[in-house]
């Protein structure tokens, strides 16, 4: 026997009350609480007292530069605790346009160039 019972009309009275519960619910006075609710939970926040530190580090960067045209490249990196050293090598003392860029002299053999870092969290 059948009875005649099918899903397909509540289905969709039943998606069509979600859609426009959904679309209706931005705009409604329960949204507009709750999302001034979440702004004030924010703006209320209070901050816990962080540690006030200075560190110091210092990195090293040095640049040799032996005679060549430039064929030879590469570089090392190590780091220990908030220091570091960074050693290049390029073989490009005879090239002519490094030359030019020193004025007219060949670059120094060895260039190092200290860089002193400070960190401050207040």
């Amino acid at each position: 026997p059948v009875l005649g019972l099918t899903k397909a009309q509540p289905v969709t009275e039943t998606d069509r009350l979600l859609r426009d519960a959904l679309q209706k619910f931005p705009d409604s006075p329960r949204a507009k609480i709750k999302r001034m609710n979440a702004v004030k939970k924010i703006t209320s926040r209070e901050r816990k007292p962080s540690s006030r530190s200075v560190d110091l580090g210092l990195d090293l960067v040095a640049m040799i530069r032996p005679d060549g045209y430039g064929s030879l490249q590469g570089f090392v990196g190590y780091s220990i605790g908030g220091s570091s050293l960074t050693v290049g090598i390029h073989n490009d003392a005879d090239d002519p346009q490094v030359i030019s860029q020193f004025g007219g002299v060949r670059p120094p053999l060895l260039r190092v160039q200290p860089k002193l870092r400070v960190d401050v969290e207040l």
